[in-house]
């Protein structure tokens, strides 16, 4: 739980996910992240092997991101959380029934 509640990490992974594999488009996709936070976080996730950077030869070089296995496998989850606070957390009073919290924990296991 470290790994993904680390500020901005689940942003990043949700981006990597939805296709994004640039530095750049990761930036853009996380508005309000700072340069120096995103290298920071990408470096921590690549540590931590839920994603993989693979530098292209070409002129002028350039970085991909991808998501491990392992990476990929939070997709379901980040995208349940991610409807879980479209739902519930818009700015109001969160109410959460037995049957939300259950399938989210079923989806963690």
């Amino acid at each position: 739980m470290e790994i993904v509640g680390r500020r901005w990490n689940g942003l990043i992974l949700q981006a990597l996910h939805e296709g994004c594999t640039s530095f750049s488009e990761v930036s853009r996709y996380a508005a309000g992240l700072s340069d120096a936070m995103l290298s920071r976080r990408l470096r921590e996730l690549e540590s931590d092997e839920l994603i993989t950077r693979t530098v292209i030869d070409a002129r002028p070089p350039s970085v991909q991101y991808q998501l491990t296995e392992a990476g990929a496998s939070l997709a379901p989850i980040l995208d349940q959380l991610t409807s879980w606070g479209e739902r519930f957390a818009t700015g109001g009073e969160v109410a959460l029934d037995a049957s939300d919290l259950g399938a989210l924990t079923e989806e963690i296991r």
